[in-house]
């Protein structure tokens, strides 16, 4: 499971180190599936919750256009990448132009993936995120009553 969160700087190649707790999750897969996130972030999934997710899309009706482009946008933005020996991921400039993240990273644990965002956005979100933890965790919850 990947839970916390981390402040990185990307190096000058594009490569990030991935957290150490979250290389243990991954275990001994070779890569990882990076994929557009939701609100202004990168997914980053081990092969087989990526597999969940693919499972999640194919089980909607691709008739529905709503279905089609989402699947497209998803599938569109899809990388596989490889972990390096050093537990590193090249991730190119253009993918971190297209999603507005700068070098200075925040990656966190979102239980089956983690995210990396943008620090400064980052720092802008949570502060509003963090205000509506109580009233969001009701309306989650109350939903299970």
């Amino acid at each position: 499971m990947f839970i916390g969160s981390y402040d990185y700087t990307v190096d000058s190649k594009g490569r990030l180190v991935i957290p150490s707790k979250f290389r243990n999750e991954i275990g001994n897969e070779a890569n990882v599936y990076l994929t557009r996130g939701f609100d202004s972030c990168l997914s980053i999934y081990k092969e087989s919750d990526f597999q969940k997710v693919i499972a999640r899309y194919q089980s909607h009706n691709y008739e529905k256009r709503e279905v089609r482009n989402a699947l497209r946008s998803f599938l569109d933005s899809v990388l596989q990448v490889s972990i390096d020996s050093q537990g590193r991921i090249l991730i190119p400039s253009k993918i971190f132009e297209k999603y507005g993240i700068s070098n200075k990273v925040h990656i966190l644990g979102a239980i089956d993936h983690f995210e990396i965002r943008d620090s400064q956005k980052w720092l802008e979100q949570a502060n509003d995120i963090d205000s509506q933890f109580e009233l969001n965790a009701e309306k989650i919850f109350k939903d299970e009553e």
